[in-house]
């Protein structure tokens, strides 16, 4: 990996259309999943169905753990217990310490750890930076279809340009 801002694997998908056999194939068994616009829109509280079939379907296959941003431990609480998944809220991605104990946590051998975010300047930055695979998807709108247009993530691809 040239850069700290490239993902491993820029999906151009919502996660729920994320292969599971795909993944499977490049080795993952954990996945760290950041929550706010990869799960779920920031302005909703409801898990879009198709959500939670692939997570469903993943806890079949791979070892699963929200890591989210967001400092509303009882927002993150509420949304890990629906998807009877471990959560850490207020994680400070880039910063590498809470990832990396979330990490040491899952016990897998850190080439098979993958994270799930729609974020370059968090998701992908913080998985970089803890040697594990990144996958970037699109960003969940409040119906959870994924967004036409990411005025966010078309900033940080421009930006990440000028980081190499």
């Amino acid at each position: 990996m040239n850069s700290i801002v490239k993902a491993h694997w820029d999906s151009k998908l919502p996660i729920y259309d994320i292969s599971h056999l795909k993944l499977q194939k490049k080795g993952i068994k954990s996945l760290l999943i950041d929550v706010d616009g990869t799960l779920l829109s920031r302005q909703s509280n409801v898990i879009p169905l198709n959500v939670k079939k692939w997570i469903r379907e993943s806890k079949k296959l791979f070892s699963l753990y929200l890591i989210s941003n967001n400092p509303s431990d009882e927002r993150i609480r509420k949304i890990a217990k629906e998807l009877d998944i471990r959560y850490k809220s207020n994680a400070l991605k880039p910063r590498k310490k809470i990832t990396l104990d979330v990490i040491s946590e899952m016990n897998e051998d850190i080439k098979n750890i993958a994270i799930i975010g729609d974020r370059i300047f968090t998701d992908v930055m913080v998985g970089n930076r803890c040697n594990i695979q990144t996958i970037l998807v699109k960003r969940l709108s409040r119906k959870g279809l994924p967004l036409k247009l990411n005025l966010t993530l078309i900033l940080e691809k421009l930006i990440s340009i000028f980081l190499k």
